[in-house]
């Protein structure tokens, strides 16, 4: 069984640990200089002593001043025993300088502390004092700052390229979730457009010739064995893409969501013929084989549009044109016929669902009534890779109120 990972103890430890540890640290360095401190009884040497045990001690919650504090008692003690001890403080407080403030600051920083240090020993030099620990100490000193400074910068900025890293990583994420979040909108959306089709070119077809069968039952009872016959095949058909548009809703893979293409279309014209319509179609262009997709969306507008014509115009001729075109397809489907009375001028689902096929194809979708009377949807598809293609608008003329 695989252990769990935990993160480094640096990562694990908190910042009041990290002070806690540094208040030891200064603690522990200090010890081996108190015997001398005690023995020389200098009070000079408890300050210096005492600065950079503070200094040490408060590094992380006050880099500068610290680093000031650590700085002022490595200049002065040149003259001093305990300036060894200054000089680790100093180094201590400038690697924490320059690992977490901007590098213009630590720089600034940097380059006041090796000016300190080079002023003291130029006073000393000019007025010739004794150096106790040798000439080279503020050498020492200089280099060690640099050093500490070095060292800090580029752990500083390894930390920073892993936070970017990190911060990176996080946006990524989210973006993915984000854009699942998107995918599974559009898909519901777009399983809902499927839905309604089929529910409502079905029973539309259902609907109708129930009313025709029950009509004409006691007197033709052929013609209303012809309509249950009819009832009978769509609804069969319907059951069977229902089937699998749930079985893509199981299964999660929505690629293909149900059959049908513009190679359908002859079955479809049979389905509304068969409810009293008779639809003329006309095809114009060089007939060519469309993507999957556009073929797929534009069998869907032309069988809610006809399935239109059959809830609302009470009409029994329709008109379909398909237009082939350099870059997209144009569907057209005209009616004579009038609107029930009340029926609403709001653009319902079936409308609606047209527009989103068209605009996920980069086209338009028109519709409007006509004068003196009848209905029209022209829609434009464009091929996945086609710049451009005919306007809708254009196809249908101005558009009016949408049903």
């Amino acid at each position: 069984m695989d252990q769990p990972l935990h993160p480094p103890l640096t990562r694990r430890l908190g910042r009041s640990h990290l002070v806690g540890a540094d208040c030891v640290l200064a603690v522990l360095l200090a010890v081996p200089f108190l015997p001398v401190v005690a023995r020389d009884g200098r009070p000079v040497d408890a300050v210096l002593l005492a600065l950079s045990v503070v200094g040490t001690a408060v590094r992380r919650l006050l880099p500068l001043p610290a680093l000031a504090l650590t700085a002022a008692a490595a200049s002065v003690g040149v003259f001093d025993r305990s300036a060894s001890f200054s000089i680790l403080a100093m180094v201590l407080a400038g690697y924490v300088v320059a690992v977490e403030r901007p590098t213009r600051v630590s720089a600034g920083a940097l380059a006041a502390t090796v000016a300190l240090l080079c002023l003291v020993g130029t006073v000393a030099h000019s007025r010739q004092i004794h150096y106790q620990l040798g000439p080279g100490y503020l050498v020492e000193a200089v280099v060690a700052a640099g050093t500490a400074w070095a060292l800090g910068w580029s752990v500083g900025r390894g930390r920073a390229y892993s936070e970017g890293l990190r911060r990176q990583a996080e946006y990524r994420a989210e973006t993915e979730a984000d854009l699942a979040r998107r995918t599974l909108v559009e898909e519901r959306l777009r399983i809902a457009r499927e839905l309604h089709d089929v529910v409502a070119h079905s029973m539309s077809v259902i609907a109708v010739q129930a009313g025709v069968g029950h009509h004409v039952s006691a007197t033709r009872p052929e013609e209303a064995a012809k309509a249950l016959a009819v009832i009978e095949t769509t609804s069969r058909a319907a059951l069977g893409e229902m089937r699998l548009l749930l079985g893509v809703l199981r299964d999660g893979d929505p690629a293909e969501l149900l059959p049908g293409g513009l190679a359908d279309l002859p079955e479809l014209l049979t389905q509304i013929e068969r409810t009293g319509v008779r639809v003329r179609l006309s095809v114009s262009g060089t007939v060519r084989r469309l993507p999957p997709g556009v073929d797929r969306a534009a069998y869907r507008i032309l069988q809610e549009a006809l399935t239109n014509v059959v809830r609302h115009a009470r009409t029994d001729r329709a008109e379909a044109a398909i237009g082939y075109r350099e870059g997209g397809i144009t569907l057209t489907v005209t009616d004579a016929g009038a609107a029930a009375p009340g029926e609403p001028t709001a653009p319902g689902n079936g409308l609606i669902g047209i527009a989103e096929r068209a605009a996920l194809y980069g086209g338009e979708a028109a519709s409007g009534p006509l004068r003196p009377h009848g209905f029209r949807v022209a829609v434009t598809l464009r091929d996945a890779a086609a710049p451009g293609g005919a306007s809708a608008t254009e196809a249908a003329g101005a558009p009016g109120a949408a049903r």
